[in-house]
């Protein structure tokens, strides 16, 4: 059924109102006196009662649609905005890649080079091409998630073993001077369980990568542990941190956690997205703490369901 704009809603609204108004007040008059001095009287005050009751009415109905569409507006405004900036990082972080990879393509294919160099440049090339992959993904996924077409396979998931598979996966790009530490709440028994292995393997890549790029010194430490129901896990670290004004909206779509105008890191600014949309399809939730300059805690929650 169509939905009546709301100029068309105010005018109905006015006009039932009125003739209510003039029908029910008359008869309701002639009740009180017939007297048609005193009527002419109740009439004018009347008039003037409804006056003022149906201009406040309306006040109210006005205010409350302006205040609907400006808070619109300002969200179009808002979104706009961050589009227009992704759009700008997005052109950045794929012309990046895609110029390395023309450029040495063109060297390899142009120049007759030493071994070394050769395993050097297709060692960027690769390097380049897995970057532009992962961009890709990051779009594919937010989309995906927003259209409402990804869905949760549950998987037997041994834990302690996917923690260890990460950590190996993380350790070899993490920094010399920063510190991994890793901390299981769970026996490997107790640890095997009934999850989304592929999203939840996402999510703490995503969180350990951002913790990584944003910690050039101390520690990272990836814990997890047991709540009642809930496994609750943890990534810290001591890193810039996040500013106040940037927490609020964080986990919103182009959100990026640095200042780009005084911080210079690569992404899009989708990871944290991707991690919420993730979280929230497999029942869990996803918060975090932060102090700037000092370093930030994501945790997220997930149903604990163990296999026996």
């Amino acid at each position: 059924m169509r939905k009546i704009n709301f100029e068309y809603r105010i005018t109905l609204l006015y006009l039932i109102i009125g003739g209510a108004w003039i029908i029910f007040s008359d008869k309701f008059l002639l009740t009180i006196t017939d007297d048609q001095e005193k009527l002419t009287q109740l009439q004018t005050y009347k008039g003037w009662f409804y006056v003022a009751a149906t201009s406040s009415l309306l006040f109210f109905l006005v205010k409350n649609h302006l205040k609907r569409l400006r808070k619109a507006e300002a969200e179009a405004k808002k979104s706009n905005e961050l589009k227009t900036s992704f759009l700008q990082n997005i052109s950045h972080e794929i012309r990046t890649p895609m110029n390395s990879i023309v450029g040495f393509s063109d060297i390899l294919n142009t120049n007759h080079l030493e071994e070394d160099q050769v395993k050097k440049f297709l060692a960027i090339i690769r390097n380049s091409s897995n970057q532009l992959l992962y961009i890709v993904n990051e779009l594919l996924d937010i989309s995906m998630l927003e259209t409402g077409n990804v869905k949760v396979y549950k998987d037997t998931v041994h834990l302690n073993k996917l923690i260890d598979e990460i950590s190996e996966a993380f350790l070899p790009i993490t920094k010399d001077s920063v510190k991994y530490e890793v901390k299981k709440g769970l026996d490997d028994d107790r640890s095997i369980i009934t999850t989304d292995e592929g999203k939840l393997r996402q999510v703490i890549m995503n969180l350990l990568n951002n913790a990584g790029k944003y910690t050039e010194s101390g520690t990272i430490k990836l814990a997890y542990e047991l709540n009642h129901s809930m496994l609750t896990f943890a990534i810290e670290d001591t890193g810039i941190g996040i500013v106040k004004k940037k927490q609020k909206s964080l986990f919103q779509r182009f959100e990026k956690a640095h200042d780009e105008r005084a911080q210079n890191y690569d992404g899009v600014g989708l990871g944290l997205a991707i991690c919420k949309g993730n979280i929230d399809l497999m029942g869990g939730k996803i918060d975090f703490k932060s102090e700037s300059n000092k370093g930030s805690t994501f945790y997220f929650k997930i149903p604990y369901n163990p296999v026996r």
